[in-house]
This record gives C-alpha cells, sequence and structure tokens, in this order.
C-alpha cells in the first residue's frame, strides 16, 4: 500500500501546477470576459474529467 503521506504531497504538488497553469491561461485573456469564460470552461472540464475518472 502506497505512503500516505506521499500520496499527499503529490496531490498539493498537482494541485500547484494546475493552479499555476489556470491562472496562466486566463492572465493571457485579451479581457476580463475571456477570462472568465475561459476559467469556468477549466472548471467545468476538470469536474467532469474528476466525475468520469471517480466513477
Amino acid at each position: 500500500m502506497a505512503n500516505t503521506q506521499y500520496l499527499l504531497w503529490v496531490m498539493i504538488g498537482t494541485l500547484t501546477l494546475l493552479c499555476i497553469f489556470i491562472g496562466v491561461v486566463v492572465g493571457r485573456a485579451k479581457t476580463p470576459r475571456i477570462g472568465v469564460m475561459t476559467f469556468s470552461g477549466l472548471l467545468a472540464f476538470f469536474l467532469l474529467a474528476i466525475l468520469f475518472i471517480t466513477r
């Protein structure tokens, strides 16, 4: 069985990289409206991916 602390650090690192990626993508948007739409699109995509993976 995997070490729980190891999995915790892997999840923290993955979430950090994901937050940086989303911040860069949304930050490169030309207008705030496009940034919000990009953020909501990415959020919906990742939530659907999580739902699909966990089922």
